[in-house]
Order: structure tokens, then C-alpha cells, then sequence
């Protein structure tokens, strides 16, 4: 069974559900929208793959059997529906399914039992939830012939069904209480616009989406572990630095003009982070897969190159990075969704043929600037609810184009040879090592004096003029050293921007 097969098999199986749940609650078949095309499926895959890694903790048993085996017995959520379809045809009952609400404890407490009525939780669910307990009591007593061992991982189980179920109330009795705590710091660029605002469906699947993100990095670790850490060894922090500075940039101009911020706006801002960083991840994978004999020979720590995973399963890490890209990104809002998926579409001709745009450097420097603008406008558009929609501080939108235009030509200097290999014409293969460099510095430099000349239509001291010339010469020189290091270019740089901060506050 394929990774898509299964994938396919268990939408199938959700599908099917959310039909049929539609057709007893609503008597019509459920119509386009995110809750029955995302939400759902969300909500049912996070709860599956969290039971099969508590049956890998309980019977130590190859996860990718447990995972097949499983897929099977999680047909079992079509069951309570077909007896509520039946019921309802019969009797013409009305059965209704909504998520737990008020007081969560009792319903926790109280869920198996018959006398205890929960509302929008019909028995047929109750009882769906006990057959899946015996299931997990049956499966690894087969694999342990331990009863109390059994039995624990029965009750954790059902721990986990309530739990999803209730997370929606959980979300509104317990994180409300945090984030309006939290509200109540005096951040003082907020002063006078906050609102306390209300939990909605956006809200709370960001947040299912952050526990289906941490059951699938626990899977894939069980799955196996020196594939997951080379995976996780390849997160590039200080490439990605730059780019969060910019999605910071990008909020703190919405947030100066914006009237009416929700007090749950920090949970979308962490749900755009998420697509963004995804959206990175997942280019950057496309471009490794494409990028396979220049790395052997200039970056020999990448996935591939090492041999612990292979370029199908690389695909498949992929797939993930970017479904979590653009589900965090289309529950924060629909222009978050549409930057992103131009981003992810804008690299991608960047990396893979048979455009592959990264083979002359004019070409990789225009869309490195293009996608530092992308990142800029994602945080400055994301949250905006008709109040802010136009483009703030045009020169801005110039000056992260231009910065990032001369300086991605930094990434070429260590790979050279890589480069040369496989007929990409960076400036350091162009002009060669000792010139191309000479050429990168220059440019480097020119991007910190690009920044006093775009700033002063609107914002001007001269202790900006000096900071940023005495940065440049700083960079110009260390590059010139042969023995430069890309990572001592961007600590120049997140400095420059931190001393820029105070210097525009």
C-alpha cells in the first residue's frame, strides 16, 4: 500500500462519513465549503494517527503495519451514521452532531455513560468510540498478551476520541482564558484598537492543524529516526531568518493602521509563520531534488546526498510541506492562501525544469527578489479585513526587492563547482572565484546604501545613512576573504536590522 493509496483510502472513508452525517442531521448532502472539504478531514486523520502511534507505544510493532491495519478498522466511523440514517428514516427522529460544548468536565466524566445525555453527541458515537476501544484492547493484547496493558491503551484510547471531541470546547473554556490574558499586556503600538473577539471555526482548526503537525513529526520519527533527524538537520534557520524578518515588517505596517484587532490574532499570525516556513521548506526540498549532482559535489550534508532517504520518500516529505503550508495558510484567509501558493508556484519554476529559472543568475536574483515582496505583502495583507488592502509604503516593497536581489548572489560562493557541473551561471562561475566574489561584495554593499535612499521620502536621520555604510563596508570586507562564510553574512545582516529597529521605532 502507497503512502497516496492510503491517504486516498482514508478521504474516502472521512468523505463518505461527512456525507452521510450531513444527510441524517440536514436531510441534504453537504455542500462546498472549508468545513466539509479541510476541516473534517483534519479533525478524523489527526485522531487516526494518533491512535496508531499509541499502538506503536503500547506494542512496539512496525508502524507502517500498524498504519495499513488500522486503515481498515478506521471504517468503523461510517458505522454510527449508517444507524442514524436508518433510525431516522424509520422513527424520523432528528439526530443531530455538533461539537461538545459547555461544561467539558462533566461530558469527559461522563461519556460512556447511558443515562448521561450530551447534546449533538448521539449514542451511536458514544458507541463508535467503545468498538474502537475494544478494537485497540484486542490489538495489542494480540501483540502483548498483557491485560492491564491492554486495558491502559483502551483507556488512553477513548481519552484520545474525547479528547478531539471535545477540543472545540476545551479551546473555548481553557485557550480563551490564556490568549485574553495575555491580551491584557499594554503593547503599547495596540493601544486603543484591541477587541477581545470571539473563538470562530478558523480558530480552531489552526489549532487541530498545529496537533496534526505534531502527531505526524512523532509518526515519522517512529517511523524512522535518522530519517527524521537528517530531515530535521536540514531546516535552513538562518536563510529562513531573513525572510521571517520581512512577514514581521509586513504585520507591524498592517498593525499601525488597522482598527479593530481580535484578540485571537496571535493564533493567526503563528498559522501564517507555519505556511510560510512550510512554503520554504517545501521549495527548498524542490530544489534539492532537482539540484541532486551540484550537491554532491558542494553540499554533501543535504538529505539526498547523505543516502538515509531517497528522492520518492523525499517527494512524500514534501507533499507533507506543502498540504501544511496551504491549509495553515487558507484558514488565516484567502489572500494569505493565493501569496502563498504564487510563492510556492513562483519557486518552483525557479528550481525544476523545464523553465528551471536558478540556471542564470539575472533570472535567480529577479525571483528571490519577487518572493522577498511576496513574504513582505503576506504579512502586510494576511489579516486584513477590509480595513487595510491597499499596498502600504510602496518604497518598502522596492527596497526588500532590491536588498534581496543583489544580495541572494551570496548563496552562489560555495557552490561553485556544483554550479559549473551542472550549467548554472552564477557571477562566481561567469567571472570565477576570485572576480565573482569581488563582484558579490559590491553588490552586498550597494544593498545597505539602497536602504537610506528608499527610507527618505517618508523617514530620514542620518544616523541611518551611517549605520548602513558602516555595515557595508564591514560586509565588502569580509567577503573579499576567501574563507567567508554565508552564515557570518546573515548575522551581519539580522544585526543591521536590529539596530535599524531601534534606530525606527
Amino acid at each position: 500500500m502507497s503512502f497516496g493509496f492510503w491517504i486516498a483510502a482514508a478521504l474516502a472513508i472521512i468523505f463518505i462519513r461527512d456525507t452521510l452525517e450531513s444527510l441524517v442531521s440536514t436531510q441534504a448532502f453537504p455542500t462546498f465549503t472549508l468545513f466539509h472539504f479541510l476541516h473534517v478531514p483534519v479533525f478524523f486523520l489527526t485522531a487516526l494517527i494518533s491512535i496508531i502511534i499509541l499502538l506503536r507505544l503500547f506494542t512496539r510493532e512496525d508502524i507502517l503495519k500498524i498504519s495499513r491495519i488500522s486503515l481498515i478498522f478506521f471504517a468503523i466511523i461510517i458505522f454510527p451514521v449508517i444507524l442514524d440514517l436508518s433510525v431516522t428514516l424509520v422513527t424520523g427522529a432528528s439526530i443531530s452532531y455538533e461539537y461538545v460544548n459547555g461544561d467539558v468536565r462533566q461530558v469527559v466524566l461522563n461519556f460512556f455513560n447511558p443515562f448521561f445525555s450530551i447534546p449533538g453527541v448521539p449514542y451511536s458515537l458514544r458507541i463508535e468510540i467503545f468498538i474502537i476501544c475494544v478494537f485497540v484492547f484486542i490489538y495489542v493484547f494480540l501483540k502483548t498478551n498483557k491485560v492491564l496493558l491492554s486495558g491502559l491503551a483502551a483507556f488512553l484510547a477513548a481519552g484520545l476520541c474525547v479528547f478531539y471531541g471535545t477540543l472545540p470546547g476545551l479551546i473555548v473554556a481553557g485557550f480563551v482564558k490564556v490568549v485574553l490574558l495575555l491580551w491584557r499586556i499594554p503593547y503599547p503600538f495596540l493601544r486603543g484598537r484591541m477587541i477581545e473577539g470571539t473563538v470562530d471555526e478558523s480558530v480552531i482548526v489552526i489549532i487541530e492543524l498545529i496537533f496534526a503537525l505534531l502527531v505526524t513529526a512523532v509518526w515519522f520519527r517512529l517511523y524512522d529516526v535518522r530519517k527524521f533527524r537528517v530531515v530535521i538537520k536540514d531546516f535552513r534557520v538562518s536563510r529562513y531568518f531573513c525572510y521571517f524578518i520581512l512577514l514581521i515588517l509586513g504585520l507591524v505596517l498592517y498593525l499601525r493602521l488597522a482598527r479593530g484587532i481580535d484578540a485571537f490574532i496571535f493564533v493567526k499570525i503563528l498559522a501564517m509563520s507555519g505556511a510560510l516556513f512550510f512554503a520554504l521548506r517545501f521549495s527548498a526540498l524542490t530544489n534539492d531534488i532537482f539540484d541532486v549532482d551540484c550537491d554532491a559535489i558542494s553540499n554533501q550534508s543535504r538529505p539526498l546526498i547523505t543516502g538515509i532517504i531517497d528522492k520518492s520518500e523525499y517527494w512524500k516529505v514534501g507533499a507533507v510541506y506543502l498540504a501544511f503550508s496551504l491549509l495553515f495558510a487558507i484558514w488565516v484567509s484567502a489572500t494569505c492562501f493565493m501569496i502563498t501558493l504564487f510563492f510556492t508556484a513562483v519557486y518552483f519554476l525557479y528550481s525544476a525544469p523545464p523553465f528551471r529559472l536558478k540556471r542564470l543568475f539575472i533570472f535567480s536574483s529577479l525571483v528571490t527578489g519577487i518572493q522577498a515582496v511576496l513574504i513582505l505583502l503576506l504579512g502586510q495583507l494576511s489579516l486584513a479585513q477590509g480595513d487595510t488592502t491597499v499596498l502600504l509604503y510602496p518604497p518598502l516593497l522596492w527596497l526588500a526587492f532590491s536588498i534581496f536581489f543583489l544580495g541572494s548572489n551570496i548563496k552562489d560562493l560555495k557552490d561553485i563547482e556544483g554550479d559549473r557541473r551542472c550549467g548554472v551561471y552564477s557571477l562566481p562561475v561567469i567571472f570565477g572565484g576570485v572576480r565573482g566574489r569581488k563582484i558579490i561584495a559590491v553588490l552586498v554593499f550597494l544593498s545597505y546604501l539602497l536602504v537610506p535612499f528608499f527610507l527618505y521620502s517618508f523617514f530620514y536621520k542620518p544616523e541611518v545613512a551611517i549605520l548602513s555604510l558602516l555595515f557595508g563596508v564591514i560586509n565588502y570586507l569580509y567577503l573579499r576573504r576567501q574563507n567567508s562564510r554565508e552564515k557570518a553574512v546573515f548575522l551581519l545582516y539580522f544585526i543591521y536590522f536590529a539596530c535599524l529597529g531601534l534606530l525606527l521605532r
